[in-house]
């Protein structure tokens, strides 16, 4: 399934959507691993294209093609001026030494023969050769700079940098356009590559030190139509917006909370408990869900339902909102407990991970609407997520495997072969915590069913009066069942009947007596956070699965 129709995604491309329907600017922040698997290009378009009228202002010209053609207007003026370009520069050079002439920026002095015709061309051709000057160069600056986002956005507005946003707000516009911008796409020109580098002309401006500021362009851009918007007074329902995808470092770091605090009136949306246990467990179902087979006679369907069950959501437990390592995980493990350690390992070495160093201390439990200021550099870098509501560090926090993965675009997509790092104590404790949370999830449900059943079972082997029985056995009997000793029996617990039938007061089938032991151990084992090991995990299957065929 892609990403993009996930619950979580749709709920927060609905959201960005209605913002931008309501007249507001909209800064969508993701993470870096969202930009590096594209799905921040397919959460930009789905925002944007959900807008009938937009400007989707194009990438930058790369280095190299920004160099290519500067290369080429060079060349053209070249031949304007009777200039050799190219590799014939050599013969140029040449005829400069020979006295033709020596400066690019004069015209070359024409050594005519006298045949009798009086050709003008305009040239005093008497002691000196008439200097041209040279074509004027205006100062750079970024209104100048034809790579620039103002001159990129005014070129897509079919005018000049300095009137784009002049024509996004001008009173004779009838519909206003919801403008594009994915931010990391200006990276590369901000980082002084090409015709900014080189004439000073780039889209960021500079610190102090020399270092160029990220995001500048885009930042200038949210004040001046924020300026712009004032100075016309249009209303919210007729303003042109900005869309505005990017991470954290493609912007100045004050500008997320700037803008949230009423520049421009402005949302601002953060990748930030969007993806939680339904969507990951919608992600994986293609993969675990292959459906019952029916045409083998020694199968058990209910069975195999249950382990599957159990197998998805320790997936997703242990994976959290990390997509890519539970579709790998997914299709790795084949459910067993025993492998799970080892299995998670691999993938975790397959590609780049957060490692211990990402991640901070974390020192509550509780997620906020948005990451604090201690944790942004560390949600990131996808170290730290909200999840169903909670801070959780990545996996890869704190099982060793992590800090043996691959880096560089080379990195594998498969778990690579031989065995990981051994999880030391406290990464199994961990990761023993997250599988007895799965199991816990779904087989309780299980549990307290068979647990009515065989009680319902039960009053039919009583060797006791039902309200001896309840009054002897009982715990804490139920407050709400009056004077009904036979509602008060339906409410035992699995640890209460077993006393009861090991003392001889409840005389039970020995199927449903092994049935019941069972019950009582895996709800222990659970109770604890403890993990039911693969014998005991498919005894119990097993042992619901026949409970549900047996008559009550």
């Amino acid at each position: 399934m892609p990403p993009g129709d996930l619950p979580g995604v749709r709920a927060q491309l609905r959201g960005v959507v209605a913002d931008l329907a309501a007249g507001r600017n909209c800064l969508w922040l993701v993470t870096d691993a969202l930009v590096e698997s594209g799905l921040a290009d397919e959460l930009y378009r789905g925002a944007l294209f959900g807008s009938p009228v937009r400007v989707d202002v194009p990438a930058p010209a790369s280095a190299r093609a920004r160099v290519e053609e500067e290369e080429a207007g060079e060349a053209g003026v070249q031949g304007e001026r009777g200039e050799e370009p190219g590799p014939d520069e050599a013969d140029t050079a040449a005829w400069a030494g020979g006295g033709a002439w020596a400066d690019g920026d004069e015209l070359p002095y024409l050594d005519l023969p006298d045949d009798g015709f009086d050709l003008d061309l305009g040239w005093a051709l008497e002691d000196h050769r008439p200097r041209v000057p040279a074509p004027r160069k205006e100062s750079a600056g970024p209104r100048h700079d034809p790579h620039g986002l103002l001159a990129r956005l005014g070129k897509e507005l079919s005018v000049d940098a300095d009137q784009a946003v002049a024509t996004l707000v001008a009173p004779d516009r009838d519909r206003r356009p919801v403008v594009g911008i994915r931010a990391w796409t200006e990276e590369d020109h901000d980082s002084g590559t090409g015709t900014g580098a080189r004439t000073g002309a780039g889209t960021g401006t500079f610190t102090a030190t020399g270092a160029r500021t990220p995001g500048a362009a885009v930042e200038r851009l949210f004040r001046l139509l924020a300026a712009a918007v004032k100075d016309a007074g249009l209303p919210p329902g007729e303003r042109p917006r900005l869309l505005v995808v990017a991470r954290l470092r493609d912007l100045p770091e004050s500008l997320p909370d700037e803008l949230r605090h009423g520049l421009g009136d402005t949302a601002v949306h953060w990748w930030w408990g969007v993806l939680g246990r339904l969507d990951t467990a919608t992600a994986v179902a293609p993969i675990l869900d292959r459906g019952p087979d029916t045409s083998g006679r020694d199968r058990d369907p209910l069975a195999e339902r249950i382990r599957r069950a159990v197998r998805s959501e320790t997936v997703v437990e242990v994976c959290g909102p990390d997509l890519e390592l539970a579709r790998l995980l997914a299709l790795e493990w084949d459910g067993a407990q025993h492998t799970l350690g080892a299995v998670l390992g691999r993938c975790l070495a397959a590609s780049p991970r957060p490692g211990p160093a990402d991640c901070p201390p974390l020192r509550r439990i509780g997620a906020l609407l948005r990451p604090g200021a201690e944790l942004r550099q560390a949600w990131a870098a996808g170290a730290v997520v909200s999840w169903e509501g909670r801070l959780r560090a990545h996996v890869g926090v704190w099982h060793p495997a992590a800090a043996t993965a691959l880096k560089g675009p080379a990195a594998p997509t498969a778990p690579a072969a031989g065995p990981p790092p051994a999880p030391d104590g406290g990464a199994r404790a961990r990761l023993a915590a997250l599988v007895s949370q799965a199991q816990q999830r779904v087989l309780t449900p299980w549990i307290e069913e068979a647990r009515q059943r065989l009680a319902v079972r039960a009053l039919g082997h009583l060797n006791r009066p039902v309200a001896t029985l309840v009054a002897d056995y009982a715990d804490r009997p139920p407050a709400h069942a009056g004077g009904d000793p036979e509602r008060a029996f339906l409410e035992l617990q699995v640890g209460e009947l077993l006393r009861a039938h090991i003392s001889g007061a409840l005389a039970l089938p020995p199927r449903d007596a092994a049935l019941l032991r069972l019950l009582v151990t895996a709800r222990n084992v659970l109770a604890h956070r403890s993990v039911l090991y693969d014998r005991t995990l498919d005894e119990l299957c097993a042992e619901l699965s026949q409970a549900d065929l047996r008559a009550s």
